[in-house]
């Protein structure tokens, strides 16, 4: 029988799925002595809407090869479900189904790597303090660009970012508070005890997860992950980071394919989370802070972002080329959907420039990219810039709007070719 169970919830990402199930497939997990630990993995689909010809079968045969190498019928299964309840109500429904004592919970959109679940399981079962383990996550599989840790939301935290909307030295150096605190967890070479973990990828033995209640399913989308949080340090454990665990995770598919739906249910989890933890308080700062980012007078005070010059790369399906303005032995590069860079991912470099590389490029999206630079040589951390760059390629396709743009450039060059001919 199954003592792993790998716990999945597809919304419109079959074909991420699909890459999912063959990785875990090709890196399971292992016992201590190096023998292959039996495991299953369960595919809950939140009633995707979108569905190309043939996903669902190449999925279902994958689950079908795991649970024939298992010599295990059950081990791999599809459980296609009628409602689209949330990621909690989808991974508490994968659980009910499942059989192992140690429980895996994964996004669709990420590339199980060499060793990744079985070092994580070592440290598990070592650390009686460990509530969940986690590991470093990067968004590309050559591990270079690392994703942002998870801040766990606070009173505190709503408070800054409110008035840090009226002021840039405060936003400045919430941002650079923050970019601290992700060097060390970046950086950290031994296992790390973390304010938060990220939903995307967790282990935890089933006795644990039953006892804190498994996922709140009244949280639609968002914000479970803090909860989950919470509830493991209330009850005295750890959430521990795993230094040489890595996983390649591509961020956000799901609420790619249906942003409206994505924010709707993210504003719904954010008010349940402070209204649950920091009861009246919590409701009353939520609605202070949008009464402040709403009226007319307020409105008229407030320090838009990027605060301090910005270099405009201009809107391209071409990758960026970032350039410093000198050679640095080592700099750290954030790269965010927020100018504010209150959320970034984060690359060390050394040179005077950085472009993405290949792998790294087929994950960029339709969306608009900031990056700022600080030289981290012989300990410094200065600012050395910031850019802004409107990318007109999504996930390796150029999008329409580009060739639109093409098309005019070229019409344009044309119509001045006849201009200036006799």
């Amino acid at each position: 029988m199954a003592e792993l169970s790998v716990l999945i919830v597809n919304y419109n990402t079959w074909r991420e799925c699909i890459g999912a199930v063959r990785t875990l497939r090709e890196h399971g997990p292992t016992r201590p002595d190096g023998s292959p630990m039996p495991f299953e993995c369960i595919v809950v689909d939140n009633c995707s809407p979108a569905r190309e010809p043939g996903q669902v079968e190449a999925l279902e045969r994958q689950l079908r090869l795991l649970a024939e190498e298992q010599g295990d019928p059950e081990a791999g299964r599809l459980i296609l479900h009628h409602e689209n309840g949330g990621y909690s109500k989808g991974m508490n429904l994968a659980f009910a189904h499942s059989r192992g004592r140690w429980i895996l919970v994964s996004n669709p959109d990420l590339v199980f790597t060499p060793e990744l679940i079985s070092k994580l399981q070592r440290h598990l079962e070592s650390d009686r303090r460990a509530g969940i383990v986690v590991p470093k996550g990067f968004w590309d599989i050559g591990f270079s660009g690392r994703l942002p840790p998870n801040t766990l939301p606070t009173l505190t935290d709503v408070i800054v970012t409110t008035f840090a909307a009226f002021s840039r030295r405060l936003s400045r150096w919430h941002a650079r508070r923050l970019a601290r605190s992700w060097l060390r967890v970046w950086q950290a070479e031994r296992p790390l005890a973390l304010p938060m973990m990220s939903g995307c990828l967790f282990l935890v033995e089933r006795a644990f997860f039953e006892s804190i209640g498994l996922f709140d399913e009244r949280y639609p989308l968002y914000y479970e992950d803090a909860d989950l949080s919470v509830k493991i340090r209330r009850a005295g454990r750890t959430i521990t980071q795993v230094p040489d665990a890595n996983l390649a995770h591509f961020v956000n598919r799901s609420g790619m394919s249906d942003p409206e739906t994505m924010w709707q249910r993210h504003d719904v989890s954010r008010k349940l989370y402070y209204r649950k933890w920091y009861g009246r308080i919590g409701a009353w700062l939520l609605r202070w802070q949008h009464w402040m980012a709403t009226t007319p007078w307020f409105t008229r005070l407030r320090k838009q972002a990027p605060h301090g010059p910005t270099i405009d790369l201009g809107e391209s399906a071409e990758r960026p080329v970032i350039e410093l303005p000198r050679h640095c032995e080592r700099f750290l590069l954030l790269m965010s959907l927020d100018p504010r860079f209150y959320l970034s991912g984060g690359m060390f470099l050394s040179g005077r420039t950085w472009s993405p590389n290949d792998a790294m490029w087929q994950n960029f999206h339709y969306a608009t990219f900031f990056y700022t630079a600080y030289d981290l040589t012989d300990g410094r951390f200065e600012q050395l810039g910031r850019w802004r760059y409107r990318c007109l390629s999504h996930l390796g396709v150029v999008t329409e709007e580009a060739k639109a743009k093409q098309r005019e450039r070229e019409e344009r060059a044309r119509a001045a070719e006849q201009e200036a001919s006799p």
